[in-house]
This record gives structure tokens, sequence and C-alpha cells, in this order.
């Protein structure tokens, strides 16, 4: 299918369930908003340094026309993903784009924030109403660890939720060598978002794109979650080698936490990924590709 007189690749069939091939859906796409490789941390998994960097100011505009391009093309947009960098270093942009993609005019787009969560400025901006849910990068319960993770200071308390909807966030914590990296600390990251009050979290394994990820890479194969008491199995997802991904249950004293697990084997994997920088359109997260 065309955008803009270019062809692009789009998601046309589910997920595989194990073994069993996915089957037909409408033609979908995910939107990622690329506001700003800037960040109040210095992570050394981050795969950012490799984005180009547009040359001009983020041109809300050209975003929106996009999104009507795809509309137009009865393309469903599965969600709008607001990233970066960390997003809330550049928040009046980030409230321009909201403002613009405001729910009355446009009801059937899911708007989603990555951030990490730990500026006075991110707890500000995750108090906004129009997100539909908020991923919040957290690779750590213990604050020390976080801090040599971020690779700078950071609160005692890093994140509060005052004035923000729980129910809409979810914690997304990479799976790292030394950190967290087996079912005894996978339950202590488990039982640090039971007791923060979030109801679901994520773990990640890092896509290798730099020899820090490779050197402290963590398959989510190599975790036995199901060994982990009071972890039920739900369901286990892949598109082929290039992304797998699994889903749990975890029960506490009868409080429930939603777990998913999820491995990118191949960082240029795009299939179905569009992502948008302010300036210019790619398919996927190639510094070529542009569409528009």
């Amino acid at each position: 299918m065309k955008i803009f007189d270019k062809n692009i690749l789009l998601k046309r069939a589910s997920c595989n369930l194990a073994d069993l091939p996915g089957h037909p859906i409408a033609p979908s796409v995910n939107l990622f908003i690329k506001v700003t490789k800037g960040c109040n941390a210095h992570c050394p998994f981050c795969s950012n340094a490799g984005c180009p960097t547009p040359n001009s100011s983020f041109d809300v505009e050209k975003l929106i026309r996009i999104i009507f391009e795809l509309k137009s093309k009865d393309i469903i947009i599965n969600r709008v993903n607001i990233t970066g960098g960390e997003p809330s270093v550049v928040s009046p942009l980030v409230i321009r784009i909201l403002d613009a993609i405001e729910k009355e005019r446009f009801d059937d787009v899911h708007l989603h924030l990555n951030t990490n969560g730990v500026t006075a400025q991110a707890r500000n901006l995750m108090q906004h109403p129009r997100w539909d849910s908020i991923s919040i990068s957290l690779h750590h319960y213990d604050t020390k660890r976080l801090a040599e993770i971020y690779g700078r200071a950071i609160p005692t308390e890093p994140i509060e939720f005052k004035g923000i909807d729980k129910q809409k966030v979810n914690f997304s914590c990479n799976l790292i060598k030394g950190y967290i990296d087996n079912c005894d600390e996978v339950r202590n990251m488990l039982d640090f978002t039971l007791d923060a009050g979030i109801p679901r979290i994520g773990f990640v394994a890092l896509m290798k794109v730099n020899d820090f990820c490779r050197k402290h890479f963590i398959d989510i194969e190599d975790i036995p979650f199901a060994e982990i008491p009071h972890i039920y199995f739900i369901k286990s997802k892949n598109r082929g080698r290039d992304c797998k991904c699994s889903n749990y249950l975890y029960n506490r004293n009868l409080k429930v936490l939603e777990i998913y697990m999820r491995n990118y084997a191949n960082p240029l994997y795009c299939e179905s990924s569009l992502v948008f920088d302010g300036e210019y359109l790619r398919q996927g997260f190639h510094k070529n590709n542009i569409i528009y």
C-alpha cells in the first residue's frame, strides 16, 4: 500500500501463537513520534545515538497530515507513541502535539507516552488527561542501582504518582546482566510494582545495538519465569525470529499483576512501524527509508 505515493510495509496478520500462524487482520501500523534526542539520563544501552538529528524545528502540522493520510487509506493506527530521548525535556512541544491530536477530533487515536518519569517535568506531563497509556522505563527497584544504569544521580523516591492515573501506567524493565537477570531479581521487581500500585510490567531484552548491549544481553528465555511462585502463563506470541513475547499473571495476596516479556531479536525489524522525527517520516528505525 502507498501513502504520499511511497510504498510502506503494513501489519496484515496477527502475531503467531506459538507454532500457529497468525490470521489476517486489517492493515495497521504503529506510529512512533521522536520528539527529541535529548535525555536527562545516560543509559549505555540506548539506541537513540544512531538516530538522525532533524535539521529543522518539529513540524506538528506535518504530523497531523501524516495521521490524516493514514486514516484516509483506512490504515489502522494501533498507537501513536510519543518517545525520544526523554519527551519531558521538551514538554511544551509535547503539549502542542497533545492539543493537536485532541480527543474530539481523534477519538480513535491511542496516544502513548514513553518516559523515565524521574523529573518534575515528566510527572507534570504524565498528569495530562489525553494519554491513553504511559510506559515508565524503570530498570531496577533499587534507587542506587537505577542511578548506575541512568549514569546520573536521581531522587531517593524517583517516581511520584500524585495526579497520575495509575491504571494507564506500566513499568518497562530492561533485562540487563548484573541487574535484573534472574528469577529472584524479577520477583523483586514484581513486588515493587505491586507495592507501587501499578497494574502491569514488561520485561524487555536489550537490542544488540552496541557492545554494552551485546555484553549484558539476557534473553527472555534465559529466565524461567514460570518457575517463579504464583506466576501463571497466559500465552506466547511471535513474529518469527524477529520478535517474540509471552504474557503471564502474578498473584500476591489476591493482588494481580499483568506481565509481558518481549525480545526484539532484530534491531532493524520495522514491519508495521513508522517513525516521524518532526522533519521526516521513515519506515522503521532506519536513517534512510524516507517516506515523506
